[in-house]
């Protein structure tokens, strides 16, 4: 039994390394900013729309560039959709361009916002703003 457990950690981790690491997305901010207290991480937000191209190349480009992925796993993730008026409550006003990427406290407070798309340099730049504050 022993030996088993062994080669499922060994796969496992072999399988993290050789898949690069996932993005975990909570469903909603009620559920994103609790969590980010319980944790005390903070949150990053993106506003997105179903059929716009720019947040399309945002996850498909940069969000799942590795070394992005990594430097988010520090962070509770959760996207909402532009459209979606009770989740944007979160925000100070009801209309930002998608996608737009928000770093905020557990509380809420903004910390950094990145207004559209960004490639993976400029991107790691704003993340780098975030933790130096």
């Amino acid at each position: 039994m022993g030996k088993i457990i062994k080669v499922w950690a060994v796969l496992l981790l072999f399988g993290t390394a050789l898949f690069g690491t996932e993005l975990h997305w909570e469903k909603d901010t009620a559920t994103a900013f609790a969590k980010a207290k319980a944790e005390k991480k903070n949150v990053m937000l993106m506003v997105e729309a179903s059929r716009c191209r720019w947040c399309k190349r945002m996850k498909e480009e940069t969000l799942a560039d590795e070394e992005v992925k990594k430097r988010l796993q520090n962070y509770i993730l959760v996207k909402v959709a532009r459209c979606d008026k009770e989740e944007m409550k979160v925000l100070p006003e009801s209309y930002y361009p998608a996608p737009s990427t928000f770093f905020m406290t557990p509380k809420g407070e903004i910390i950094e916002r990145a207004i559209g798309f960004f490639e993976v340099e400029d991107f790691i730049t704003y993340i780098n703003d975030v933790e130096a504050d």
